[in-house]
């Protein structure tokens, strides 16, 4: 009866910690625009959802001598299932400095590059800008607003939060390739 008891609330700690972070399911806009109409159809079919909309990429941070692959997730902050997980995650730093220019870094990352708030760093995307010396990746400065810490160092050392409009920015992207996110 102990280890089964142990055993649940170990799974039950888990599902919620990675569903914190991950939806049950994403609707990409793979060719269609995804607009208010059809948010408002999936919010009347089922009554029990959360929708979010994201845009999450690959790309680089950059700080000093260091440079660390990671994945942009653009989020907005004032969306229920988003603004719960980082109040209930983040350590260091205030989510309403969480705005234009400002990103969210896991404490492990944070230790790896040593950045606390406040820092100023540099995110290098996958997309291309064109320049007079040929095609270069798009970059852009940020400053880090918080430190937030899930539990699970794969999180908290590969994944950063910035605003959806900083995120499409960076992919070279525009608001109809924002993604659903349903919990």
């Amino acid at each position: 009866i102990i280890v089964m008891s142990v055993m649940n609330g170990f799974k039950n700690e888990l599902t919620n910690k990675i569903l914190g972070l991950n939806p049950h399911i994403v609707i990409q806009s793979n060719g269609f625009y995804i607009d208010d109409k059809y948010i408002a159809k999936l919010e009347n079919n089922f009554k029990d959802i959360s929708i979010s909309k994201t845009y999450s990429g690959e790309g680089i941070i950059i700080d000093n001598d260091q440079a660390k692959g990671i994945i942009f997730k653009g989020v907005n902050k004032k969306e229920k299932k988003i603004k719960e997980f980082i109040e209930k995650n983040i350590i260091r730093g205030d989510l309403n400095k969480f705005e234009k220019n400002n990103i969210l870094i896991g404490s492990e990352l944070a230790f790896n590059l040593n950045l606390n708030e406040g820092d100023r760093i540099n995110l290098m995307s996958s997309a291309f800008v064109a320049t007079p010396l040929g095609s270069l990746p798009k970059q852009e400065n940020f400053n880090v607003a918080g430190i937030f810490n899930t539990g699970f160092v794969e999180f908290d050392q590969n994944i950063i939060f910035l605003t959806t409009e900083d995120a499409l920015s960076i992919f070279d992207k525009d608001t109809k390739d924002q993604n659903l996110e349903i919990y």
